[in-house]
């Protein structure tokens, strides 16, 4: 059933009337501990959980960072005790291999219920490294080695027998590594995880649900059942490979000096350490027949909303909130259009949009932020010192980026952001560490190499404010516009008197800035002489996101969306998709929300602000930016300030409003609004990872920002079902917006505590930071204010993330959007793209088959 709706809603073309009336209930039984875990403990906080390994690995202990409460996400796998990877080069012997599993039983699945193999699609040792030839496959039979605990099951046609894979849908498939239901492009899997020279390591695990991997069907909810609070469980599995084979002989003895077999097979899976996931509920959890509220906005509140959604439905008023993922543009004009719902956005209407009469109301929603996330493992340079070297395939934590560095990864400027045959880019570094700009800022990258990557970042496609705001940040930076303007880098500047200096892109060649999207404007094309009319072009090589959410799961993948692998096989002749960078070689880059960014794991770059700090998007960060922001020109709502000189102040924090015209809400409509405002203010401030908190990513709302949203809430509720011409309660808070009136900067600089209780504000806390403080980077930055952003539409992008399935409706008719065109000043008719990402959208590239190689 999953997979049958995954491909129904890949191949929707036009934005539905999407209703889900599915009823779940009972509540899976918790499966207790796996009896072959020697030792398993509680570690740290949360649902955090640690396995000791027995036996020959008796002194490795590995730790999951969150076992409940998951969705498709990443968590952390960490271990010490176990014994250094042979060798720097190689996969030879002593590493982990991780896998996900399904499966009822009490003490762990079987090796037949493992999601594994689909990386050998990429060769022996997941294409970089010379692994044995079988280490990452499915594969029971290698040649002259034996198991002898192993029975096999019937070979193929061809010899060869394979450990089956048996779904959770009840298909049983025996021939081959990769099925139907994964492969190279969907496997979640791990085949190395490096111990290095102390015995600890680390990998970045995603967790799928049945969504991503329909095979497993983990967080999926049962037929008929009911008033269920928990998925299907699944499991973690970690084969530990030490230096003995499987017939007890020495790696070193067989010919190639590599552990050969599977960790299927029986001998190596008898060392197994198991850890129960616990999923939230895909299925439906709000109560049948409930009162339904549609909502709509940008993508920055997505992760917040469908994290709140649950706990929503299950409040006193048991109200459904469904939530479509829009451009701010559509939301804008949903917000006039005669109809307004409830809608998210980060700027308000433009006056001239607003028709006369209509008094929307702004309520501050979400505190967090736009960032350049990022997944990069170290990849030493051929002339690297040993100590360098040693450390190839550990991920890297620091990377500072000025908005000069930004400019050249958005204007395809890098050659291998662009083509290394593009003369547009010919004389250019190949990418950002080749930089030695870049490399000023950042002296860690000095001896490492990251050929073919680095060279841009995964942006995505739709229309947004977020996106302006980043425009606006590089546009007010003086080194940033020098070079949009075309100048040079200066000979000696970073160093190197040698250095011939590096332009931009001609193609974009004084950029009016601010933007509100990220083109690609190279028109570069490569030929080849085999394929003469099929030209490999930048969208092809470079293409975008969906949205925010899919940049950042691919980033988190080594996924560059690429499509650059020629293949004469299909009809027509096309190219098919890149698969993922091998894991220890993966260097993504993507511009996404810091929510997203932390639901993927990935580690967000540090910007530098106009004070010419390096500042990350942490709760200091955003605080500090909220409270630098400046009026908007409409009473209450504030916009971002860039230039503002708080050294703590993270330049591209964003702060997201609710908006509504109480008066065109039925009374009841109001009310349920309001709940939802409350809710956000009050219980939804409370960071955490169970249903209805605030999820990691966010700043939790100061004190007296929740003050205005609860404000805001009366005034809807009050305000909701009057006519538009009475006055009511409510007014003394302006016609134009709930709250003070103030700029924000100086009320929200006040601080506020982050903890709250019920629905309404409480406690004290301090914003962060200070105008005081002093600089840390080389460089101070200045500029004049550039022109504000131009208004544009695009078409909406609907996004339920997966685990809120049950609690999402979709009811965005295409004949609204085209009544929402008249509402506007000027023409707007959105270009219809529905994606529904987070467990939808976001899925496209689980569909994708494996593929080879990209020139």
């Amino acid at each position: 059933m999953i997979a049958a709706l995954h491909r129904f809603l890949r191949t929707t073309s036009a934005v539905a009337f999407v209703l889900l009336a599915l009823i779940v209930a009972v509540v899976l039984a918790t499966a207790p501990g796996p009896a072959d875990a020697a030792d398993r403990s509680s570690s740290g906080a949360g649902s955090a959980v640690t396995v000791s390994g027995r036996g020959p690995y008796a002194d490795l202990k590995v730790t999951v960072s969150q076992t409940r409460n998951l969705v498709n996400q990443v968590v952390k796998i960490s271990w010490k005790g176990g014994a250094p990877t042979v060798s720097d080069t190689t996969y030879a012997a002593n590493y982990l291999q991780v896998m996900q599993c399904w499966g009822d039983k009490a003490g762990g699945p079987d090796p037949e219920q493992c999601q594994f193999g689909g990386s050998s699609a990429l060769g022996a040792g997941a294409g970089s490294q010379a692994a044995g030839a079988y280490t990452n496959t499915r594969q029971l039979t290698y040649g002259a080695l034996k198991d002898p605990d192993q029975q096999l099951v019937p070979a193929t046609g061809s010899g060869i027998s394979y450990v089956p894979f048996r779904s959770a849908t009840g298909d049983v498939i025996t021939k081959g590594n990769w099925n139907e239901f994964y492969d190279v492009n969907t496997t979640n899997e791990a085949p190395y995880a490096r111990s290095g020279p102390d015995g600890r390591g680390e990998v970045y695990f995603e967790a799928q649900t049945a969504l991503e991997a329909p095979g497993m069907g983990c967080g999926e909810v049962p037929a008929g059942a009911s008033n269920t609070t928990a998925g299907r469980p699944c499991w973690l599995v970690i084969v530990p490979r030490g230096e003995s084979e499987v017939d007890g002989g020495s790696y070193r003895s067989q010919p190639s000096g590599l552990l050969q077999s599977s960790p299927l097979t029986a001998s190596n899976w008898k060392h197994r350490l198991v850890v129960p996931l616990r999923f939230e509920p895909m299925g439906r959890f709000c109560p049948l027949g409930a009162d339904e509220r549609s909502t709509l906005g940008d993508e920055i509140v997505a992760e917040a909303i469908a994290r709140w959604q649950p706990a929503l439905c299950q409040s006193a008023s048991r109200t459904i909130y469904g939530y479509a993922q829009v451009t701010d543009d559509t939301a804008r004009a949903k917000l006039v259009s005669g109809r307004p719902g409830l809608v998210f956005l980060g700027r308000p209407a433009a006056g001239g949009q607003v028709p006369a009469g209509l008094r929307p109301v702004y309520a501050p929603l979400a505190l967090s932020g736009l960032t350049i996330g990022f997944f990069v493992e170290s990849q030493a340079g051929f002339n690297a010192p040993d100590a360098v070297k040693a450390r190839d395939g550990a991920r890297l934590t620091g990377l500072n980026l000025t908005p000069r560095l930004v400019a050249k990864l958005l204007t395809e400027s890098y050659q291998d952001g662009n083509s290394r045959f593009a003369p547009s880019t010919a004389d250019n570094p190949f990418n950002l560490v080749r930089d030695l700009e870049f490399r000023k800022f950042n002296p860690a990258y000095k001896d490492l190499d990251f050929g073919g990557s680095l060279g841009d970042a995964l942006v995505p496609e739709a229309l947004s404010d977020a996106a302006g705001q980043l425009w606006n940040w590089v546009a007010k930076d003086p080194a940033a516009r020098e070079f949009l303007s075309g100048t040079a880098d200066n000979k000696g500047r970073y160093g190197d008197a040698a250095f011939s200096g590096m332009r931009i892109n001609p193609h974009y060649k004084n950029l009016k800035l601010p933007l509100n999207d990220f083109p690609k404007s190279d028109p570069y094309c490569q030929q080849f002489e085999d394929h003469q009319d099929h030209p490999l072009c930048i969208q092809d090589k470079h293409p975008y996101a969906s949205d925010m959410h899919a940049a950042a799961r691919a980033a988190a993948r080594g996924d560059t969306l690429a499509r650059a692998s020629w293949d004469n096989t299909t009809t027509p002749p096309g190219y098919k998709k890149n698969p993922p960078q091998p894991m220890g070689r993966r260097a993504v880059l993507a511009v996404t929300d810091t929510a997203t960014a932390s639901r993927y794991g990935l580690v967000t770059a540090k910007l530098q602000n106009a004070a010419g700090r390096f500042v990350g998007p942490d709760t200091v960060g955003l605080l500090a930016g909220q409270a630098a922001m400046k009026p908007s020109g409409v009473p209450g709502v504030v916009s971002p300030n860039p230039a503002t000189t708080d050294s703590d102040a993270y330049p591209l924090t964003l702060l997201s409003y609710a908006a509504t015209v109480p008066e065109q809400l039925t009374k009841k409509e109001g009310q349920d609004y309001a709940a939802l405002l409350k809710y956000a203010a009050g219980n939804g401030q409370r960071p955490g990872v169970a249903a209805g908190t605030l999820p990691e990513g966010y700043a939790p709302l100061p004190k007296t920002v929740r003050a205005q949203t609860l404000a805001a809430a009366d005034a809807i509720a009050s305000r909701a079902g009057t006519p538009p011409s009475t006055p009511g309660p409510g007014d003394d808070l302006g016609s134009s917006t709930a709250g003070s009136g103030s700029s924000g900067g100086g009320a929200a600089g006040s601080g506020g505590d982050a903890s709250t209780g019920g629905g309404s504000p409480g406690g004290q806390s301090s914003a962060a930071g200070g105008a005081g403080s002093s600089p840390s980077a080389t460089t101070t930055p200045s500029g004049s204010p550039s022109a504000a952003a131009a208004a544009a539409s695009d078409g909406p992008i609907l996004r339920t993330p997966a685990w809120a399935l049950g609690a999402v409706r979709y009811a965005l008719l295409i004949a609204l959007i085209v009544g929402l065109a008249a509402a506007v000043s000027g023409p707007l008719l959105p270009r219809v793209v529905p994606r529904l990402s987070a467990g939808l959208s976001a899925r496209r590239a689980g569909a994708k088959k494996p593929g080879g190689e990209g020139r």
